[in-house]
Protein backbone atom coordinates (compact mmCIF):
# COMPACT_ATOMS: atom_id res chain seq x y z
CA UNK A 1 0.00 0.00 0.00
CA UNK A 2 2.59 2.64 0.97
CA UNK A 3 4.40 2.04 -2.97
CA UNK A 4 0.98 2.88 -4.25
CA UNK A 5 0.35 5.99 -2.07
CA UNK A 6 3.81 6.84 -3.03
CA UNK A 7 3.86 6.43 -6.91
CA UNK A 8 0.21 8.29 -6.34
CA UNK A 9 1.78 10.92 -4.45
CA UNK A 10 5.01 11.42 -6.97
CA UNK A 11 2.05 11.65 -9.94
CA UNK A 12 0.70 14.57 -8.17
CA UNK A 13 3.86 16.34 -8.12
CA UNK A 14 4.66 15.52 -11.44
CA UNK A 15 1.13 16.70 -13.27
CA UNK A 16 1.38 19.77 -10.86
CA UNK A 17 5.02 20.43 -11.95
CA UNK A 18 3.42 20.44 -15.80
CA UNK A 19 0.73 22.62 -15.41
CA UNK A 20 2.55 25.14 -13.57
CA UNK A 21 5.11 24.68 -16.31
CA UNK A 22 2.49 24.83 -19.32
CA UNK A 23 0.70 28.35 -17.38
CA UNK A 24 4.28 29.91 -17.33
CA UNK A 25 5.28 28.85 -21.13
CA UNK A 26 1.94 30.19 -22.40
CA UNK A 27 2.29 33.75 -19.81
CA UNK A 28 -1.06 32.79 -18.11
CA UNK A 29 -1.67 34.04 -14.37
CA UNK A 30 -3.07 31.52 -11.91
CA UNK A 31 -6.35 34.08 -11.96
CA UNK A 32 -6.74 33.85 -15.76
CA UNK A 33 -6.55 30.05 -15.73
CA UNK A 34 -9.03 29.75 -12.86
CA UNK A 35 -11.47 32.16 -14.95
CA UNK A 36 -10.67 30.23 -18.09
CA UNK A 37 -11.07 26.61 -16.64
CA UNK A 38 -14.06 26.99 -14.14
CA UNK A 39 -11.53 25.89 -11.43
CA UNK A 40 -10.73 28.03 -8.28
CA UNK A 41 -7.44 30.11 -7.67
CA UNK A 42 -7.06 27.63 -4.71
CA UNK A 43 -7.27 24.98 -5.94
CA UNK A 44 -5.35 25.55 -8.60
CA UNK A 45 -2.23 26.10 -6.41
CA UNK A 46 -2.91 22.89 -4.31
CA UNK A 47 -2.29 21.42 -7.96
CA UNK A 48 0.19 23.31 -8.92
CA UNK A 49 1.83 22.28 -5.15
CA UNK A 50 1.40 18.71 -5.85
CA UNK A 51 -1.12 18.06 -2.63
CA UNK A 52 -4.21 18.39 -4.88
CA UNK A 53 -6.24 15.14 -6.71
CA UNK A 54 -7.32 16.37 -10.37
CA UNK A 55 -10.09 14.81 -11.75
CA UNK A 56 -9.66 13.63 -15.48
CA UNK A 57 -12.59 16.31 -16.30
CA UNK A 58 -10.84 18.74 -14.32
CA UNK A 59 -7.44 18.10 -15.97
CA UNK A 60 -9.74 18.00 -19.48
CA UNK A 61 -10.81 21.38 -18.77
CA UNK A 62 -7.31 22.93 -17.75
CA UNK A 63 -6.05 21.33 -20.72
CA UNK A 64 -8.63 22.79 -23.19
CA UNK A 65 -7.99 26.53 -21.45
CA UNK A 66 -4.26 26.40 -21.94
CA UNK A 67 -4.43 24.76 -26.04
CA UNK A 68 -2.72 22.00 -25.48
CA UNK A 69 -3.80 18.29 -25.14
CA UNK A 70 -4.55 16.72 -21.46
CA UNK A 71 -1.92 13.96 -21.98
CA UNK A 72 0.42 16.60 -21.92
CA UNK A 73 -0.57 17.20 -18.51
CA UNK A 74 -0.15 13.45 -17.66
CA UNK A 75 3.35 12.06 -15.68
CA UNK A 76 5.41 10.23 -18.46
CA UNK A 77 2.97 7.34 -20.44
CA UNK A 78 0.06 9.20 -20.31
CA UNK A 79 -0.52 9.57 -24.15
CA UNK A 80 -3.73 9.54 -25.75
CA UNK A 81 -3.66 6.01 -27.72
CA UNK A 82 -2.11 3.03 -28.31
CA UNK A 83 -0.55 4.98 -31.80
CA UNK A 84 0.96 7.65 -29.47
CA UNK A 85 1.92 5.77 -26.91
CA UNK A 86 3.57 3.88 -29.42
CA UNK A 87 5.54 6.32 -31.10
CA UNK A 88 6.19 8.13 -27.56
CA UNK A 89 8.12 5.77 -26.55
CA UNK A 90 10.10 5.27 -29.46
CA UNK A 91 11.06 8.74 -29.50
CA UNK A 92 12.00 8.06 -25.88
CA UNK A 93 14.51 5.22 -27.09
CA UNK A 94 16.14 6.94 -29.66
CA UNK A 95 19.87 8.04 -29.25
CA UNK A 96 20.47 11.61 -29.06
CA UNK A 97 22.49 11.38 -32.19
CA UNK A 98 19.26 9.83 -33.79
CA UNK A 99 16.73 12.22 -31.92
CA UNK A 100 17.46 15.61 -33.85
CA UNK A 101 17.26 13.95 -37.41
CA UNK A 102 13.68 12.52 -36.48
CA UNK A 103 12.60 15.71 -34.86
CA UNK A 104 13.55 17.66 -38.53
CA UNK A 105 12.08 15.13 -40.24
CA UNK A 106 8.92 15.12 -39.01
CA UNK A 107 9.31 19.02 -39.06
CA UNK A 108 9.11 18.72 -42.90
CA UNK A 109 5.79 19.65 -43.58
CA UNK A 110 6.08 23.12 -42.07
CA UNK A 111 8.99 24.13 -43.95
CA UNK A 112 7.40 27.39 -45.98
CA UNK A 113 8.42 28.10 -49.45
CA UNK A 114 11.64 29.54 -50.24
CA UNK A 115 13.41 28.77 -47.27
CA UNK A 116 14.13 31.57 -44.95
CA UNK A 117 14.67 34.14 -47.33
CA UNK A 118 15.70 37.52 -45.87
CA UNK A 119 13.17 37.81 -42.81
CA UNK A 120 14.77 38.18 -39.38
CA UNK A 121 12.54 37.49 -36.28
CA UNK A 122 13.14 38.63 -32.92
CA UNK A 123 11.88 36.13 -29.93
CA UNK A 124 12.18 36.47 -26.37
CA UNK A 125 10.39 37.76 -22.97
CA UNK A 126 9.05 41.51 -23.02
CA UNK A 127 11.11 43.76 -22.13
CA UNK A 128 14.28 42.23 -23.94
CA UNK A 129 13.78 44.92 -26.59
CA UNK A 130 11.84 43.22 -29.62
CA UNK A 131 9.91 46.44 -30.57
CA UNK A 132 12.68 48.99 -30.09
CA UNK A 133 15.26 47.11 -31.63
CA UNK A 134 13.51 45.42 -34.54
CA UNK A 135 12.33 48.66 -35.58
CA UNK A 136 15.60 50.09 -35.38
CA UNK A 137 17.15 47.08 -37.43
CA UNK A 138 13.93 47.41 -39.92
CA UNK A 139 14.99 51.03 -40.95
CA UNK A 140 19.00 49.60 -41.57
CA UNK A 141 17.85 46.33 -43.65
CA UNK A 142 15.04 48.95 -45.79
CA UNK A 143 12.77 46.58 -45.12
CA UNK A 144 8.84 46.62 -43.15
CA UNK A 145 8.72 46.28 -39.47
CA UNK A 146 5.78 43.37 -37.83
CA UNK A 147 4.54 42.88 -34.58
CA UNK A 148 2.54 39.94 -34.41
CA UNK A 149 0.85 40.88 -31.53
CA UNK A 150 0.13 44.31 -33.00
CA UNK A 151 -0.98 43.24 -36.55
CA UNK A 152 -3.16 40.31 -34.20
CA UNK A 153 -5.09 43.19 -32.33
CA UNK A 154 -4.94 45.02 -36.20
CA UNK A 155 -6.64 42.07 -37.87
CA UNK A 156 -9.17 41.02 -34.92
CA UNK A 157 -10.42 44.83 -34.81
CA UNK A 158 -9.59 44.52 -30.23
CA UNK A 159 -7.12 43.91 -27.45
CA UNK A 160 -5.58 40.81 -27.42
CA UNK A 161 -6.94 40.25 -23.95
CA UNK A 162 -10.92 40.86 -25.38
CA UNK A 163 -9.97 37.74 -27.73
CA UNK A 164 -8.53 35.77 -25.21
CA UNK A 165 -11.58 36.22 -23.11
CA UNK A 166 -14.28 36.18 -25.50
CA UNK A 167 -12.75 33.53 -27.73
CA UNK A 168 -9.97 31.61 -25.89
CA UNK A 169 -6.63 30.84 -26.43
CA UNK A 170 -6.54 28.75 -29.18
CA UNK A 171 -8.72 31.39 -31.24
CA UNK A 172 -5.33 34.32 -30.61
CA UNK A 173 -3.09 31.08 -31.87
CA UNK A 174 -5.05 30.96 -34.87
CA UNK A 175 -4.92 34.56 -35.55
CA UNK A 176 -1.35 34.85 -35.05
CA UNK A 177 -0.89 31.93 -37.19
CA UNK A 178 -2.70 33.47 -40.37
CA UNK A 179 -1.07 36.80 -39.53
CA UNK A 180 2.44 34.92 -39.64
CA UNK A 181 2.22 33.23 -42.85
CA UNK A 182 0.15 36.12 -44.40
CA UNK A 183 3.40 37.92 -43.59
CA UNK A 184 5.88 35.05 -44.55
CA UNK A 185 4.23 35.34 -47.85
CA UNK A 186 3.82 38.73 -48.67
CA UNK A 187 7.39 40.00 -47.61
CA UNK A 188 10.52 37.72 -48.54
CA UNK A 189 12.32 40.57 -46.24
CA UNK A 190 11.16 41.47 -43.07
CA UNK A 191 12.24 42.14 -39.57
CA UNK A 192 9.23 40.13 -37.37
CA UNK A 193 8.75 40.76 -33.50
CA UNK A 194 6.92 37.27 -32.23
CA UNK A 195 5.13 36.95 -28.95
CA UNK A 196 6.85 36.16 -26.21
CA UNK A 197 4.48 32.99 -25.68
CA UNK A 198 4.90 32.30 -29.26
CA UNK A 199 7.09 28.83 -28.04
CA UNK A 200 3.72 27.72 -26.15
CA UNK A 201 2.21 26.78 -29.86
CA UNK A 202 4.80 24.44 -30.91
CA UNK A 203 3.69 23.95 -34.97
CA UNK A 204 3.58 28.20 -35.23
CA UNK A 205 7.05 28.42 -33.34
CA UNK A 206 8.37 25.72 -35.33
CA UNK A 207 6.90 27.23 -38.40
CA UNK A 208 9.00 30.87 -37.26
CA UNK A 209 12.31 28.93 -36.82
CA UNK A 210 11.97 27.21 -40.28
CA UNK A 211 10.79 30.66 -42.19
CA UNK A 212 13.23 32.88 -40.55
CA UNK A 213 16.30 33.33 -39.48
CA UNK A 214 15.40 33.69 -35.53
CA UNK A 215 17.16 35.74 -33.02
CA UNK A 216 16.82 35.45 -28.86
CA UNK A 217 17.07 38.96 -27.77
CA UNK A 218 18.21 37.92 -23.86
CA UNK A 219 18.11 40.40 -20.67
CA UNK A 220 18.52 39.54 -17.03
CA UNK A 221 15.40 39.58 -14.92
CA UNK A 222 15.95 42.82 -13.89
CA UNK A 223 16.17 44.33 -17.02
CA UNK A 224 13.54 42.79 -18.21
CA UNK A 225 11.27 43.74 -15.32
CA UNK A 226 12.48 47.82 -15.05
CA UNK A 227 11.54 47.91 -19.09
CA UNK A 228 7.96 46.04 -18.41
CA UNK A 229 7.34 48.47 -15.77
CA UNK A 230 8.22 51.70 -17.95
CA UNK A 231 6.18 50.31 -20.87
CA UNK A 232 3.67 50.89 -18.03
CA UNK A 233 1.84 46.68 -18.61
CA UNK A 234 3.20 44.34 -16.33
CA UNK A 235 0.93 41.51 -17.67
CA UNK A 236 1.57 38.34 -17.89
CA UNK A 237 3.77 38.79 -14.96
CA UNK A 238 1.74 40.69 -12.22
CA UNK A 239 3.07 43.55 -9.91
CA UNK A 240 2.66 41.55 -6.32
CA UNK A 241 5.55 40.55 -4.38
CA UNK A 242 6.20 37.70 -6.11
CA UNK A 243 6.47 39.25 -9.76
CA UNK A 244 10.09 38.62 -10.11
CA UNK A 245 9.48 35.14 -9.27
CA UNK A 246 6.91 34.38 -11.63
CA UNK A 247 9.00 36.38 -14.07
CA UNK A 248 12.06 33.92 -13.35
CA UNK A 249 9.83 30.81 -13.96
CA UNK A 250 8.09 32.30 -17.18
CA UNK A 251 11.81 32.65 -18.21
CA UNK A 252 12.74 29.52 -17.33
CA UNK A 253 9.82 27.41 -19.14
CA UNK A 254 11.11 29.08 -21.89
CA UNK A 255 14.24 29.22 -22.07
CA UNK A 256 14.92 25.61 -23.63
CA UNK A 257 12.98 26.76 -26.44
CA UNK A 258 14.04 30.34 -27.11
CA UNK A 259 17.63 28.23 -27.14
CA UNK A 260 16.40 27.05 -30.67
CA UNK A 261 16.94 29.90 -32.03
CA UNK A 262 19.79 30.22 -34.84
CA UNK A 263 21.31 32.81 -32.78
CA UNK A 264 21.17 34.93 -29.29
CA UNK A 265 21.95 38.41 -28.59
CA UNK A 266 22.42 39.68 -24.42
CA UNK A 267 20.83 43.22 -24.96
CA UNK A 268 22.08 43.95 -21.05
CA UNK A 269 25.51 43.72 -21.97
CA UNK A 270 26.16 47.03 -23.42
CA UNK A 271 24.10 49.92 -24.39
CA UNK A 272 21.41 50.68 -27.49
CA UNK A 273 23.53 51.81 -30.01
CA UNK A 274 26.25 49.35 -29.07
CA UNK A 275 23.40 46.66 -29.21
CA UNK A 276 21.61 47.86 -32.49
CA UNK A 277 25.31 46.90 -34.13
CA UNK A 278 25.95 43.87 -32.78
CA UNK A 279 22.46 42.45 -34.13
CA UNK A 280 23.20 43.75 -37.33
CA UNK A 281 26.42 42.34 -37.20
CA UNK A 282 24.48 38.79 -36.72
CA UNK A 283 22.08 39.65 -39.55
CA UNK A 284 24.95 40.51 -41.72
CA UNK A 285 26.48 36.77 -41.28
CA UNK A 286 23.24 34.74 -41.73
CA UNK A 287 23.59 36.41 -45.21
CA UNK A 288 26.93 35.31 -45.83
Amino acid sequence: MTNVNNRSSANSVDVGARIRAARAKAGVTRKQLAVASGASERYLAHLEAGTGNPSVDMLSAIAGALDMAMADLLPLGGERGALEQHAASLMRRLPKDKLQGAIEWMQRPLQVAGGKANRIALIGLRGGGKSSLGAALATRMNAPFFEISKEVERVYGGAIGLLIEMNGQSALRRYETEVFETICRDHPSAVIAAPGAIVADGPLYDSLLTATHSIWLQATPQDHMDRVIAQGDLRPIGSGRGAMDDLKAILASRAPDYARADASLNTSAQDFAQTIDKLEDLVRAFAA
